[in-house]
């Protein structure tokens, strides 16, 4: 039996950049916030030029991934790192409104870039981005870690991501699996994350339906999944920026890392910033 799932409450920022003190409150207890209307048309518009850049690109890229179930029609695509070689994503990662976004939320006084991801869900596609969190994959540790999730077409509830509110705070550890095969990173042991959405217990269940220009903000240890795309006609493009703030510290793990990217000669415990992963503030 399907756990019930309820819809995660929006927040208007008070300002371009500024999302406010009840939305920074909602994300310090829930590990996620959602704010409408963050980006307006014209970071939207650039923002589909970007992913659109990205797709016509993509066999430049080392990092890209596709994928496509049997002989579904739509195609499940994502790349990172995209600012270094793409003049538009170079411009919506670093002069949007997103580094300010997820600086406000954090706290935080300084600001990294660690990357940014186009995702692409085409009509037709049941592949599911299944049950984890970030921090599984990532080479850091700290608390002020957040990906800024941006809705660049209409994400109704059947498309919509799903969280976990409050696992921010779970101490359980598990793994980081792949995305199209379900398999473990190499090296890694921990078991599989829950299916959430599938077991009872005292854990909330919430999806945070869109529009285009807004955004979630996420903690990197905040549960979270979202499904195929099932409707005919609509993609699903996100652009998603994810942030280092004042207490992220190199984690050099001894296992894949997704991205498996390291940086520029980091130290076990050290700050994060170098070339690979540059100060923003």
């Amino acid at each position: 039996m399907s756990k019930a799932i309820e819809v995660l409450p929006g927040y208007r920022p008070v300002a371009t950049g500024e999302p406010g003190e009840e939305a920074v409150l909602a994300y310090e207890r829930d590990g996620v916030v959602c704010l409408r209307g963050a980006f307006d048309a014209e970071w939207v518009t650039l923002g589909r030029r970007a992913v659109a850049a990205a797709l016509r690109t993509r066999a430049q890229s080392r990092e890209h991934a596709r994928h496509r179930k049997g002989d579904e029609a739509g195609e499940f695509f994502f790349d990172t790192f995209l600012w270094k070689r793409l003049p538009s994503f170079r411009r919506f990662t670093f002069e949007s409104p997103a580094s300010a976004l997820a600086r406000g939320v954090m706290r935080s006084s300084s600001l990294l870039l660690y990357f940014d991801m186009a995702i692409v869900k085409e009509p037709g596609t049941s592949a599911r981005t299944p049950w984890h969190y970030d921090e599984a994959y990532w080479p850091v540790s700290g608390t002020q870690v957040c990906n800024v999730w941006i809705a660049l077409d209409r994400v109704p509830v059947d498309t919509a991501l799903r969280f976990v509110p409050g696992s921010h705070r779970f101490e359980d550890e598990y793994r980081a699996v792949d995305f199209f095969t379900a398999d473990s990173k190499r090296g890694q042991t921990r078991p599989d994350p829950p299916r959430w959405d599938l077991i009872e217990g005292e854990h909330r269940v919430a999806c945070a339906p869109m529009e285009p220009g807004d955004c979630a903000i996420i903690n990197l240890r905040t549960h979270h999944s979202a499904p195929g795309n099932p409707q005919r006609r609509n993609r699903r493009r996100v652009i998603c920026t994810h942030w280092f703030g004042d207490d992220a510290r190199f984690n050099d793990k001894p296992w894949e890392c997704g991205p498996n990217e390291r940086g520029e000669g980091l130290v076990h415990g050290g700050s994060l910033e170098c070339a690979t992963f540059p100060r923003v503030h």
